[in-house]
């Protein structure tokens, strides 16, 4: 059996950091099936709870300021991302959030490899610089859209990228969402954690908090659907939104709903969660 052709290479993926959300899970199942045939997954982040999945799952993550926005700091990190390449001999470059991928297209420019960038959603347009600064998820060498959404919105904002995108829609691991694999007192655990009454129906948000996310637009359905017996379960990690979160329980109180709102945080076990 001959090797995978990305056996023995280095592949570099860089976001801002592992903590919770879809670009996040992306980035540590690539990570690990880039492993499983034999490659050099490097990821580069300002770290994160997902930190420690990735490197259970055999790759590298490299502590990087790949958050930063200051154009300054984001100049010198393509002179550090440059050093890198050249050491780990890494044969591509991919970019999954706007600052990090500026810094990551100039250095693989530099050092001559191939650059990919994910565009996880859109980005909303605006003055000629924020068009600019959203543009460098059109500038791969080939460049992945999770959707045909996504990808009719970088062609409007950003013109026809022809063969350089694809579509290529987040994957789902269907063995750990089985049904049959959660045991009952997982599911257990969690409604106790939630306080949830045994017939308590939940109704379960479970997204990070972030307006666009919809968690004040399920407060208004859920009063006006009248139903005393619902519970609402907004999971997901503020992010250091604290006055958001804080907005949510003033408008759930607002609402009648103060006793029926529940905003637990990250929730790790989202398989029990949605069961």
């Amino acid at each position: 059996m001959s090797a995978h052709p990305l056996a023995g290479r280095a592949i570099l993926q860089i976001l801002p950091a592992l903590d919770a959300g879809g670009v996040e899970r992306t980035a540590i199942d690539v990570a690990a099936a880039l492993v499983r045939v034999g490659a050099l997954a490097l990821v580069l982040s300002e770290g994160g709870r997902g930190v420690a999945e990735l490197e259970a799952a055999g790759a590298e993550h490299v502590p990087f300021p790949a958050a930063t926005k200051n154009p300054l700091r984001m100049a010198a990190n393509v002179g550090r991302l440059d050093a890198l390449i050249e050491a780990e001999d890494v044969a591509l470059v991919h970019a999954r959030s706007r600052a990090p991928a500026w810094s990551a297209l100039a250095a693989a420019r530099r050092t001559g490899r191939p650059f990919v960038t994910t565009a996880a959603g859109i980005h909303r347009s605006g003055p000629a610089p924020k068009r600019l600064y959203n543009s460098v998820m059109a500038r791969g060498d080939l460049v992945i859209a999770n959707s045909a959404f996504t990808a009719a919105h970088l062609a409007r904002e950003h013109g026809d990228l022809g063969p350089r995108v694809t579509v290529i829609p987040r994957g789902i691991d269907l063995a750990r969402f089985d049904p049959a694999a959660i045991a009952p007192e997982r599911v257990a655990a969690l409604r106790a954690a939630w306080d949830a009454s045994p017939d308590a129906r939940i109704v379960l948000l479970a997204a990070r908090l972030t307006r666009w996310k919809g968690q004040s637009l399920l407060l208004k359905a859920i009063a006006r659907l009248n139903r005393p017996d619902v519970l609402v379960v907004m999971a997901g990690d503020p992010q250091g939104r604290d006055r958001y979160r804080e907005e949510l329980l003033t408008e759930a109180a607002a609402l009648g709903l103060g006793g029926r709102v529940r905003l637990p945080g990250h929730v790790a076990d989202v398989p029990a969660a949605l069961a």
